[in-house]
């Protein structure tokens, strides 16, 4: 009977993959929260609302940051110029500059001062956010496949060694 052949574990592709995940929980629910917003501003949405705001200043933020500073600029020396990243690089500050105009809104939810203009405002932040960050997750998963295939052993180790402590770091 053959032997079954055992690809070995890309490290870097399972950095990425669990790192994603843990994302992916988080932007689904700002979909959720969106749609709770008519429902009224109860304890419970306050309570959640403030658990994303964490979410997003101290997970989706530095996420970011460390994607930039390890992945992308691995993926423009690889892509010698033929691809620039600087496209996903401006959706990170769009998605930074959503970051900030939610946390506006979270402020007026979590002091009561939330009218029908504000929750209109934060919807709309909400579901932009959500729908953003799907797109551009699965966009990087596109591009890891690049890394995957363009980088060594070594610095693909490297490189999830880079994400895993940034991601452990407290915010």
């Amino acid at each position: 009977m053959p032997r079954a052949y055992h690809r070995p574990v890309d490290p870097l592709a399972s950095t990425t993959q669990a790192h994603r995940e843990r994302l992916i929980a988080h932007v689904d629910n700002l979909a959720r929260l969106a749609g709770m917003i008519d429902a009224g501003i109860t304890a419970g949405f306050i309570e959640e609302c403030e658990a994303e705001h964490r979410f997003m200043l101290e997970q989706l933020l530095p996420h970011m940051q460390v994607i930039e500073t390890t992945l992308y600029r691995e993926l423009d020396r690889l892509l010698a110029g033929r691809h620039s990243m600087d496209p996903m690089r401006r959706e990170h500050a769009e998605l930074r500059r959503l970051v900030e105009s939610a946390g506006e809104f979270h402020d007026k939810v979590t002091s009561g001062l939330i009218g029908p203009t504000e929750a209109v405002g934060l919807r709309r932040a909400l579901y932009r956010l959500h729908a953003m960050l799907r797109v551009h997750l699965a966009e990087e998963e596109l591009y890891e496949r690049v890394l995957a295939q363009g980088l060594s052993d070594e610095v693909k180790a490297e490189l999830a060694r880079g994400i895993e402590q940034a991601a452990a770091e407290p915010m």
